[in-house]
């Protein structure tokens, strides 16, 4: 099949709806695309983005990297079930501190063995119609992992250091750009470098779910 484009604008007036330009390309022969809507709109229109939320949660010792087997807490945890025929690909991780001394950034542990879990868990939200319905994964946001293997730390998720929180809210996002995906069978979970003192902290992490 043989695509063709054009270098610079088709025409110099708006196209009529129902025609069929060509595709516009550059100098280099690469094609021009524009951001139409905003970059996440057409994934959460198909009904394809998700969210969990924790808020206003103490730290505690039982949040700490490495996630401890069995009585070990994450602060968020995010499992993808096998054979739900979904990756789920991290989108923005956002923290606020809003109080207290924390005892670091926080960590992403990998939970092994994650089928073996036998606590409670919740259902994510859609960012499409803002319900808990929808997604492949199961929740288990600031709930015991009971029966599981212990974390294994992998990556950074940023955050305060070890310092006490002011006047302002210290706040902190980051975006991934497709760099970590929780497969099939695979869970992950955020933890804190350590408890820290009164440290008062609210967590949002985003994905999206893209068929196998």
């Amino acid at each position: 099949m043989l695509i063709q484009g054009q270098v610079g604008a088709p025409q110099a007036q708006s196209i009529p709806a129902g025609t069929t330009p060509p595709i516009r390309q550059g100098q280099l022969g690469d094609v021009i695309v524009s951001e139409v809507h905003g970059r996440y709109y057409e994934t959460n229109y198909r009904g394809a983005l998700f969210s969990t939320f924790i808020n206003a949660l103490t730290v505690a010792s039982t949040h700490a990297s490495p996630i401890a087997a069995g009585t070990g807490t994450a602060i968020i945890g995010i499992y993808n079930p096998a054979g739900s025929g979904k990756n789920v690909s991290i989108v923005r991780v956002q923290q606020a501190t809003t109080s207290g001394t924390p005892g670091g950034p926080l960590l992403w542990n990998t939970i092994p063995n994650p089928q073996n879990i036998t606590a409670s868990f919740a259902a994510a939200y859609s960012n499409f119609n803002l319900a808990q319905q929808g997604s492949v994964t199961r929740i288990f946001n600031n709930t015991a992992l009971t029966a599981s293997t212990a974390g294994v730390a992998f990556r950074t998720a940023g955050g305060a250091a070890a310092v006490a929180a002011t006047g302002v809210i210290l706040t902190y996002s980051e975006e991934y750009a497709g760099d970590l995906l929780v497969t099939p069978g695979s869970m992950i979970g955020l933890a804190a470098t350590a408890a820290g003192t009164s440290h008062v902290i609210s967590c949002f992490v985003e994905w999206e779910e893209i068929p196998i």
